[in-house]
């Protein structure tokens, strides 16, 4: 399994990152007994019609999030890009990999998990593995694209209207 390390690093960057930015407000307290492990971030309630849309730079970047955008209005009622950067430059040549994050028109529940699994599996994703920590879900799956396998992990804190996608 070559893209196992992929993988790998793909669910560690989303448990170290969250499901956006942290401040200062928004971090809790370390778990005792789990020194240095990342809490997944407080929900934050949205207002999605003031929410200005993005538009993902590249062509890859471009597909996923048509696909992204459709499986989330499938399952959440509707989804916006505000958040996009390439992750190329940080890991080094050819590691290239894009982060994508989602305002939601609702806010996420336990139910979304398998709802997610099965909408992104009609779209050609894999399922590799699920990380449920608490109130924070990453699902990771590989995606095909022409001979190109790409590590796809989602990551959502429940009761949150924020969803966060890494594509490596």
């Amino acid at each position: 399994m070559r893209f196992l390390p992929i993988v790998f690093v793909c669910a560690l960057v989303m448990l170290i990152a969250g499901c956006g930015k942290k401040t200062p407000e928004q971090t809790q307290p370390a778990t005792p007994g789990m020194p240095g492990m990342a809490r997944p971030i407080q929900p934050t309630a949205i207002d999605f019609d003031k929410v200005e849309e993005l538009t993902p730079t590249g062509d890859l970047a471009k597909t996923f999030d048509k696909e992204f955008r459709a499986v989330f209005a499938e399952v959440f009622g509707g989804a916006k890009l505000f958040r996009f950067f390439e992750m190329g430059e940080q890991m080094g040549q050819g590691a290239g990999g894009s982060h994508f994050t989602y305002a939601l028109k609702r806010k996420t529940k336990a139910d979304d998990v398998d709802a997610l699994k099965i909408e992104l599996g009609t779209k050609g994703y894999d399922f590799m593995a699920e990380v449920p920590r608490e109130e924070f879900k990453t699902l990771t799956f590989s995606k095909t694209i022409g001979e190109k396998t790409y590590a796809v992990t989602v990551g959502m804190t429940l009761s949150d209207q924020r969803v966060s996608v890494v594509v490596f």
